[in-house]
């Protein structure tokens, strides 16, 4: 199913120039220098090819470039009118044996000047007249080359705007005497049916999987005997013809690496995750944009047009009604792949096969699950913005660790994929973030949230957005007890450095038997310090919280879902003292 929605996709990108797919026998590369050179051959210094970027940083040009992806492995794999330092220039790596750089220099220029009279170009032969007299010692002469590093190169007649492999005489002999490896096997293709086609040997390389080798890694491929079947080797395990191959190859590699790749691809935890729609639509533009920042996209696009359709999206997961798609109708099939790194080949941590319409829906059960009173509903003084109604993945990972790079890697695919699939949130995250509350002391809008949600949906509780005043639950009652205890002493004593939370917050909401009679006659200290009718009201409240539990008594464990419902207590009680007016007006 991956490889025949990709393998379909193909077709999609070819029609759009945006997307610059490049025809079979090509391939984009990231080039980073040039070698100009004169028709005669005699050599100008190497100029950067780099372009900046939107920020001003300067980032290799992709460039359509004959063959395909650089051979990987320690064997000599000249390419065709480009290549590394090393091929193009003999330059030797420092951690290689000594001759390493030469010996694949002279196999790049003996391929080329055996083809010279073949192709028959002039600018063709001006490459080799600088094969033959360029010495691999001068490399060094060169700081600029240095600086470029591993970066891929390409050479350019001075006073022509393209490149030597661009030139239409050479193009069209490559189209016609590319090199092809002709298959030990013919068979049926699994992806597009046909039969007695050349089958692939080997797979392409998927490149712009974060952590996988930058040479790129394989979706698709059979390294031992133990993964073989049926006496085939390699790929023939998977029939798949060369063409598919190379299609779904390369649009994979198009939403990956291409110049539309910001549109189409998006990183949570160690999972990369690609996106397209079977026809452009409105909702493939926005989905990166709502997925990586959630209710703030709006914030950080300046696209007037990108700004509108996103809070149309926005607005549409809010209220579960339909979006209204500029560019495609709702029931267009959406698809979302998300890739991992395994060595040199690539893991699929999960496949979603939907439409804009039920994506939307699954969106939206999202929304409604994590639906919390927000702590911060407008932006502060100080700058700080509202929580968002609609979090972004990363922001609630974040919850999860410390720091963001001790984020589980397995939990981003996992939550995405329970969002988007609207299966069952991932009980490592539920755990995690009770970790982090315990250890930090710290319980907030989203780590709430994600409280509340996974209580929602993987244990089908009944859980308010609100302070519920009836709910009965002792672990809720709990909750919301310990929180009127610590506003109480922080009414009481101005100025604290920690409160109760910081101190007994842990044990209250794991063994609250321990705990709470301590707390009681504290509180009474406290209690004595308030104005008369602060004491009233407060003292009212606590006794309202404390009637259910005195049948029952305080519990002398909680498991961790309880625990959860205290978090949810403690947050509700302490977000109602905030905006009660007659809290307000006691203090």
């Amino acid at each position: 199913m991956i490889l025949q929605s990709l393998n379909e996709l193909y077709d999609r990108l070819a029609e759009d120039k945006a997307y610059a797919i490049s025809p079979p026998g090509f391939s984009p590369q990231k080039i980073s220098f040039k070698i100009v050179i004169r028709l005669d051959g005699s050599f100008i210094p190497p100029q950067d090819a780099r372009s900046p970027n939107d920020k001003g940083k300067l980032q290799n040009t992709l460039v359509e470039v004959p063959g395909g992806a650089k051979p990987s492995g320690a064997g000599v794999n000249p390419c065709f009118l480009w290549d590394n330092q090393t091929y193009l220039l003999g330059r030797q790596p420092e951690d290689k044996k000594s001759g390493f750089g030469i010996e694949r220099f002279e196999a790049f220029r003996e391929r080329h000047l055996a083809l010279e009279k073949e192709i028959d170009c002039p600018e063709f032969s001006a490459v080799c007249r600088f094969l033959e007299s360029w010495d691999p010692v001068n490399v060094e002469t060169y700081p600029i080359l240095n600086e470029l590093g591993t970066g891929f190169g390409v050479f350019q007649i001075q006073g022509q705007k393209g490149y030597v492999h661009e030139t239409p005489k050479i193009r069209n002999w490559w189209i016609k005497n590319q090199p092809r490896e002709v298959s030990a096997s013919r068979g049926q293709c699994l992806i597009s049916g046909e039969r007695d086609v050349e089958i692939a040997r080997l797979h392409p390389k998927i490149k712009g999987v974060v952590g996988a080798q930058s040479a790129g890694a394989s979706i698709v491929s059979f390294n031992d005997a133990a993964y073989e079947s049926y006496a085939k080797t390699q790929s023939f395990n998977s029939p798949v013809s060369e063409d598919v191959a190379f299609r779904y190859g390369t649009a994979l590699n198009a939403l990956l690496t291409g110049p539309k790749s910001r549109d189409h691809r998006i990183r949570i935890g160690d999972t990369t995750c690609v996106f397209w729609t079977e026809r452009q639509s409105a909702f493939e533009d926005v989905f990166a944009d709502i997925l990586g920042s959630g209710s703030h996209a709006t914030d950080e696009v300046q696209d007037e047009t990108q700004r509108e359709r996103i809070e149309r999206c926005l607005k549409a997961i809010q209220s579960g009604r339909g979006f209204v798609d500029d560019k495609a109708p709702v029931e267009t099939p959406f698809y979302l792949l998300g890739l991992a790194p395994n060595a040199a080949r690539l893991s699929v941590r999960f496949f979603l096969r939907s439409t804009i319409e039920e994506l939307l829906k699954k969106l939206n059960a999202h929304l409604e699950d994590m639906k919390i009173v927000r702590q911060f509903e407008n932006q502060t003084t100080k700058g700080r913005k509202p929580d968002p109604e609609f979090p972004a993945v990363w922001q609630l990972l974040n919850q999860s660790a410390r720091v963001s790079d001790e984020v589980p890697p397995l939990l981003g695919g996992a939550l995405t994929r329970a969002i988007v699939e609207g299966t069952r949130y991932p009980e490592a995250l539920y755990g995690a973030v009770l970790r982090r509350i315990r250890a930090d002391r710290t319980i907030n809008y989203l780590r709430v949230a994600i409280v509340k949600a996974t209580l929602v949906r993987n244990h089908q509780y009944e859980i308010p957005t609100m302070l519920d005043k009836s709910e009965t639950t002792p672990a809720y009652l709990l909750g919301r007890l310990f929180s009127a205890l610590e506003k109480t002493q922080e009414d009481a004593l101005s100025g604290l450095n920690a409160t109760i939370r910081d101190r007994f917050y842990s044990a209250a909401s794991a063994t609250p038997a321990s705990v709470f009679p301590r707390l009681l006659r504290t509180y009474q200290h406290h209690l004595s310090k308030l104005n008369p009718g602060g004491k009233v009201v407060r003292e009212k409240l606590v006794q309202e919280i404390i009637d259910p539990l005195e049948s029952s008594g305080f519990p002398s464990q909680l498991n961790i879902k309880a625990q959860g419902l205290f978090a949810i207590g403690y947050y509700h009680q302490r977000k109602a003292f905030f905006t009660s007016k007659t809290e307000n007006d006691e203090s």
